[in-house]
């Protein structure tokens, strides 16, 4: 029986492999979610599995004015701003403040995120020297931490060299792309001085789609997330930008980056 409590902070884009993580471990647990404004698309996901959590507002939580039960398993959820991805250097430097936020109020942290533009190079060498709590991140089977959202449910880097060999010149949709599209856009790094252009997001977009021939749009089906919207805006997207979509086969889906994050932040545990 594990004890302890597990932090998982979360990047909007990959909470559907923490509820996948979640799901997946049979022992019992209590889940607590630090209520702040970037849980929107989480909470729907949460009640639609019947995941019981308990809310403790953010600010609460780091004033040690609510208390974590001191005895079993339980993990605390801490859901990060999605638009930390507009400039990398920033969200790299946001999310070790954040890491030393919580260090010593936690007994292990499951970084849910990828490199993200190399905003994240080096993170975990940084918290061996810099943290008193053990943190753990994405990574395939090599050791490598996965590049990003796409490099995740591919199992690692080596699947993804592969993935964009084979489908060179595609945009990739996973659920939580295809399904908050319009944050996931809004978030990224070349949307910044668009005014300069002239051009509304979605015509720089399509602007910048067509100056790279992209003609597709690639669907990555996990398995996991909002399955009942997620064809419905796949079409919406391709529709948006004037691609085709196409579907990836499922025998290049993979767990294994999922499994093995949960697996190494449970270690951090006592049994």
């Amino acid at each position: 029986m594990t004890n302890g409590t597990l932090a998982m902070i979360a990047c909007p884009i990959l909470e559907d492999e923490m509820i996948y993580s979640i799901l997946n471990d049979p022992e019992d647990k209590r889940i607590y979610l630090l209520k702040n404004k970037n849980t929107s698309t989480l909470v729907p996901k949460l009640e639609y599995h019947n995941i019981d959590y308990i809310n403790i507002d953010e600010k609460d939580f780091f004033k040690g004015t609510v208390r974590i039960a001191d005895d079993g398993y339980s993990i605390v959820i801490w859901m990060m701003d999605l638009g930390l991805h507009s400039d990398p250097k920033h969200l790299g430097d946001a999310i070790r403040d954040e890491l030393a936020r919580i260090d010593g109020i936690v007994d292990g942290v499951a970084l849910y995120y990828g490199l993200c533009g190399n905003g994240l190079l080096g993170i975990i060498d940084w918290c061996k020297e810099s943290l008193k709590t053990p943190v753990t991140i994405f990574k395939g089977s090599d050791g490598k931490i996965c590049d990003d959202c796409i490099c995740v449910p591919l199992g690692g880097s080596d699947n993804y060299l592969k993935l964009v060999r084979r489908y060179p010149g595609v945009m990739y949709l996973t659920p939580a792309m295809a399904c908050s599209q319009d944050d996931f856009l809004s978030s990224q790094e070349m949307f910044q001085g668009i005014e300069m252009t002239g051009m509304t997001r979605d015509e720089y977009m399509k602007f910048m789609l067509d100056l790279a021939d992209y003609k597709y749009a690639l669907k990555i089906d996990t398995g996991m997330g909002d399955q009942e919207h997620f064809q419905e805006e796949c079409e919406r997207f391709v529709k948006r930008f004037d691609l085709q979509l196409k579907r990836l086969e499922p025998e290049w889906i993979s767990t294994e980056t999922a499994d093995r994050i949960y697996s190494e932040a449970k270690s951090f545990l006592k049994d």
